[in-house]
């Protein structure tokens, strides 16, 4: 029997709850989109130059995953700030999105001063701690994280939270338009979608099994382009954190300037290596042929790798759909490595010396 398929060691896992908290993905964008949808902004929430969001780790993610998106719509800058300080621009016509899923980040909170001492507009995303004391303090608008739909209690499984919330606040304020009937048609297709990925699901027949086990002892290169580039960034922050596997990222057309060049040396490391593609028909012709021509180049060099095509009417589906699957990817492959998927020792390590 294969060990994913192992009732015993799936039960085990079972109580860290992350699997739970995957499979609460379109619990966690339906959620976050109808109670930000029944937030009141403030009159003067108009007429904004930019937008400004800060987060750090996994509460930053969602609002890649929304700008990867809807880069097309935006008709104004999207900056993601995963740093202590605002840029020098943001005054009183931004629009500072302020997350931490914590509520304690400290780059965050520090944010959040800059941005009060600017009078920049503000919207806060925090699940608890300092920064929704200070939202509620200063009467600021706020979306309170709803834990309900993340037992595991893990940021980086919880972007389904922050990314409806994030979609709902930019559509509100007319930043971006978002389809309701499409955004609907996602979350019920993620439900059905999830059952092909969970854990009753045999290997034989699980997508997201195999491919966790294709990774298993390898260096995954996670390549993809334009909408969906975010998604690569997501999971490999999932597998860095969960499965204790390094893993890296890279979007197309940047790679073809030099990666390819770069999988010769040292041999040690490249004999490791391999490569995930998300493919997807929605991709120009160009991007699409630099795929295709990427592929032969690693087959020239002997590089293993996988190409995911993704067949979808919708960039939205299409980017939540690579959301699921790579969730439930990073979690095999934490039970493959046998690690613990809620325990990051190193990051709690290194908070605690940079407390004293």
């Amino acid at each position: 029997m294969k060990i994913l398929d192992d009732q015993k060691i799936l039960n085990k896992y079972s109580k860290s709850r992350v699997a739970d908290t995957i499979s609460y993905l379109p619990e966690q964008i339906k959620e976050s989109w109808d109670e930000t949808n029944k937030i009141k902004f403030p009159k003067n929430y108009e007429k904004f130059q930019n937008i400004v969001v800060c987060g750090m780790g996994g509460s930053n993610l969602a609002t890649e995953l929304v700008r990867s998106v809807y880069s097309e719509d935006l008709k104004i800058p999207l900056i993601l700030v995963r740093n202590y300080h605002l840029p020098k621009f943001v005054n009183n016509k931004s629009l500072v999105i302020v997350s931490s899923y914590s509520g304690n980040t400290e780059e965050v909170l520090n944010c959040f001063k800059e941005a009060k001492a600017v009078k920049a507009k503000m919207f806060c995303m925090a699940g608890g701690g300092k920064l929704l004391s200070l939202a509620k303090k200063n009467e600021l608008p706020y979306y309170e994280i709803n834990k309900k739909y993340n037992p595991g209690n893990q940021p980086r499984y919880g972007v389904g939270s922050q990314f409806g919330a994030t979609l709902s606040v930019l559509d509100k304020l007319g930043l971006i338009k978002v389809k309701k009937q499409e955004l609907q048609q996602s979350i019920e297709y993620l439900a059905v979608l999830d059952r092909a990925f969970n854990v009753d699901i045999d290997s034989g027949r699980n997508l997201a099994k195999n491919l966790a086990m294709e990774f298993k002892g390898h260096l995954p290169i996670l390549v993809a382009a334009d909408f969906l580039f975010a998604n690569t960034h997501i999971l490999n922050n999932q597998i860095n954190e969960s499965a204790k596997n390094l893993c890296q990222y890279y979007p197309i057309p940047e790679l073809n300037h030099h990666l390819m060049e770069g999988l010769k040396l040292p041999t040690a490391v490249t004999s490791k290596i391999k490569f995930l593609f998300f493919n997807s028909n929605m991709y120009s012709e160009r991007i699409a042929k630099r795929f295709e021509i990427t592929e032969k180049v690693l087959k020239k060099q002997g590089i293993k790798f996988i190409d995911y095509y993704i067949t979808g009417k919708s960039e939205l589906l299409a980017s939540l759909e690579i959301l699921l699957l790579g969730s439930w990817v990073s979690y095999y492959l934490t039970i493959l490595n046998e690690q613990n998927p809620t325990a990051i020792p190193y990051v709690d390590y290194f908070k605690k010396e940079l407390d004293k």
